[in-house]
């Protein structure tokens, strides 16, 4: 084979590279732009999270990612959503702000009665999951990139092995957080407290969650 002829064949197998390249990060950065859920929907990775105003799907719109420090787990980022009875999708930062959008949901102008499911992020698995069915771990050592988070988990085993070795104070599911808010709102009913004037001014943003630590128990900061 001549040299120009091995320049043509070089040449040519070059752009070949140079396509199939770009054929995959086309495919990737496509993959990124959205993650879809059990249910057929899909949640957007560019969004902004309506709780925190952070990247949903993080800065590489990956979706999910573990942080470490010194070999040890010290944070979990982990896509939550929620899908509404007319399709619509709302994705989270995390499972803690779509605890808060649940809680407070005047702040955001919505009706949770109208959510038909919620997704979060397995932990170990690293893959959504439905609400209903998972466990979460509350005031680990593991935090989110808002501070403290919940971390999702589908086997109650992996969240209580989870809590152990990084210090969750609870495990607790959505059945129980759920009633936990109606027994606040029950509180708060005119009946049962003295009526305030209303306030005109909008709500501020809910700062990240702080769970208080069990008495007599030592957490790590």
């Amino acid at each position: 084979m001549t040299a120009r002829n091995r320049n043509a064949v070089f040449g040519l197998l070059s752009i070949l590279t140079a396509a199939l390249v770009s054929i995959l990060f086309t495919s990737v950065l496509s993959a990124a732009d959205s993650l879809r859920l059990p249910d057929g929907s899909k949640v957007d990775l560019a969004a902004e999270c309506p709780v925190c105003g952070m990247i949903i799907g993080g800065p590489e719109r990956q979706g999910a990612s573990v942080t470490f420090k010194d070999g040890h787990v010290v944070g979990f980022h982990g896509v939550a959503a929620a899908v509404f009875k007319d399709g619509h999708v709302v994705g989270f930062e995390g499972a803690r702000c779509l605890f808060i959008y649940n809680s407070v949901p005047q702040n955001y102008n919505v009706d949770v009665k109208n959510i038909a499911r919620q997704f979060v992020t397995d932990f170990t698995a690293k893959k959504i999951i439905d609400l209903s069915k998972a466990f979460l771990v509350l005031g680990s050592n593991v935090k989110g990139p808002m501070g403290y988070e919940l971390i999702p988990f589908s086997s109650k085993e992996d969240a209580a092995k989870f809590a152990a070795e990084k210090d969750g104070k609870w495990i607790v599911q959505l059945h129980e957080v759920i009633r936990s808010i109606e027994d606040r709102q029950e509180i708060k009913k005119p009946d049962a407290i003295e009526q305030k004037a209303p306030v005109k001014e909008p709500p501020p943003r809910p700062r990240p969650l702080q769970f208080p630590e069990p008495r007599g128990h030592h957490g790590h900061h």
